[in-house]
């Protein structure tokens, strides 16, 4: 993800989703930052709202600060 790989970083994301495998803290972590480093703004702040809509999961410090360079 840190390479700019947000696309792909989705599409892993994704066949997760399909696969059933439920993402964690580090899963977010990981999707927030590959769209930050590729500028996917609006799929960012998508899956910033599915981390607690869909997974009943509490934002971090890190979610936020990935938050913060998304939208920086």
């Amino acid at each position: 993800a840190q390479n700019g790989h947000g696309k792909e970083v989705l599409q892993l994301f994704r066949q997760m989703q399909q696969d059933r495998v439920e993402p964690n803290k580090i899963t977010f972590i990981s999707i927030l930052s590959g769209c930050s480093h590729a500028g996917l703004v609006e799929e960012g702040l998508h899956c910033f709202d599915s981390m607690f809509r869909d997974y009943a999961m509490s934002p971090t410090v890190e979610h936020f600060v990935c938050m913060i360079d998304l939208l920086g």
